[in-house]
C-alpha cells in the first residue's frame, strides 16, 4: 500500500511539473505569433484547445508509463475514460482561473497605460500649442507683414489672410485628436505661404494633391507643422544652400515629410527630439502604428501613418 502512494505522489508531481512548464511554453510560443490585443477571441480558443489537448496528453502518457512500469500492464479503456474525465474536470477550471487572472492583470495594465497615454497626449497637445504660439514665430511674421505693407498692400493683405488662417486652425483644432488629411494639408499650405514669404528662394517646398480615395484618412492635428518647423529650425537656409522640404503620400498608408539634411553647427542646433516624441506619444494614444524616422547624409525623413475615420 505504501508503494502505491509513493507511485501516485510521484505521478502527480510529474504531471504538475509537465503541466506547469509545458503550458508556460505554450503561452510564450503563442505570444510570439498570436497577440492577445490583436486577436483576443482567436487567441482564447486556440490557447484553450492547445492547452487542454497538451494537458490531457501529459496526464494519459504519464499514467500509461507509470502503469506499465509498476504493474507491467497497460491501463484498460475504463481507466482511460475515467482518467480523461477527471483530467478535464481538473484542467478546464485551472485554465479558466489562469485566463481570468491573466485578463485581470492585462486590464489593470491597460488602464494604467491608457491613463498615462492620455496625460502624455494632453501634454503633447499643450506643448504643440505653445510651439505654435511661440512669440518668435509671431514676431518674425509681423516683421514680414510690416515689410510687405510698405511694398505691396495687396500682397500684405494676402499674407495677413494666411496668417489668420494659421492661427484660426490652431485654435479650432488644438483639442482634437484627429483631423481629416485634406484639412491638415490646407492648413500646411497657409503655413508654408508664411515660410516662403519669410525665407524667399532659400526655401523650396513641395506639397501633394490629395486624391479622392484619401477622403476618409486622418492625421493628428499640427503633426505636419511640427515636422516642417523642425526642418526650418535645425537646418541651414540660404540662397546658396536652399532648404528643400517635400511632403508626399505613400499610397493610403503613409504621409512623409522629407527635407535636405544640412544641419546647423552643433552649437546653434536645438534638439528636435521633443517634437518627434510628442508625435510618437500622440500616435501611441490613437493607434498601434508607429512613426518611422530615417536620416542619411542627404535627407532627413519622417513617415507618419494615416489613420481611418471610424464611421
Amino acid at each position: 500500500m505504501s508503494s502505491f502512494y509513493v507511485v501516485a505522489i510521484a505521478w502527480i508531481i510529474t504531471v504538475l511539473l509537465l503541466l506547469w512548464f509545458g503550458n508556460k511554453y505554450i503561452y510564450l510560443l503563442l505570444d510570439r505569433n498570436i497577440s492577445w490585443m490583436a486577436h483576443t477571441t482567436r487567441r482564447f480558443f486556440i490557447q484553450l484547445v492547445v492547452s487542454t489537448l497538451y494537458s490531457l496528453c501529459c496526464i494519459n502518457l504519464t499514467y500509461y508509463l507509470f502503469k506499465i512500469t509498476t504493474n507491467s500492464t497497460p491501463p484498460d479503456l475504463t481507466q482511460i475514460m475515467v482518467l480523461n474525465v477527471y483530467g478535464l474536470l481538473f484542467t478546464i477550471p485551472v485554465l479558466s482561473i489562469n485566463f481570468g487572472i491573466y485578463f485581470m492583470m492585462q486590464w489593470k495594465k491597460a488602464q494604467v497605460q491608457a491613463n498615462q497615454l492620455k496625460e502624455d497626449n494632453l501634454q503633447a497637445q499643450l506643448n504643440s500649442l505653445r510651439m505654435q504660439l511661440d512669440p518668435h514665430f509671431l514676431f518674425n511674421n509681423l516683421n514680414v507683414l510690416a515689410s510687405l505693407i510698405d511694398k505691396d498692400r495687396n500682397e500684405a493683405q494676402d499674407f495677413l489672410d494666411k496668417f489668420a488662417d494659421v492661427y484660426r486652425y490652431v485654435l479650432q483644432y488644438k483639442k482634437e485628436e484627429l483631423v481629416p488629411l485634406h484639412t491638415e494639408l490646407d492648413f500646411i499650405k497657409a503655413y508654408c505661404h508664411l515660410l516662403k514669404k519669410r525665407f524667399g528662394e532659400a526655401l523650396k517646398i513641395e506639397m501633394p494633391d490629395v486624391p479622392a480615395t484619401a477622403a476618409m484618412l486622418c492625421i493628428p492635428p499640427l503633426s505636419l507643422q511640427m515636422l516642417m518647423e523642425n526642418a526650418v529650425k535645425h537646418n541651414i537656409i540660404s540662397r546658396d544652400q536652399p532648404l528643400r522640404i517635400r511632403v508626399y503620400l505613400q499610397g493610403t498608408q503613409w504621409i512623409s515629410v522629407e527635407n535636405t539634411y544640412q544641419p546647423l553647427p552643433k552649437e546653434q542646433t536645438i534638439k528636435s527630439e521633443t517634437g518627434l516624441e510628442n508625435i510618437r506619444k500622440r500616435y501611441q494614444h490613437l493607434s498601434a502604428l508607429e512613426i518611422n524616422v530615417s536620416c542619411d547624409h542627404h535627407f532627413f525623413k519622417v513617415d507618419l501613418p494615416l489613420l481611418e475615420i471610424d464611421e
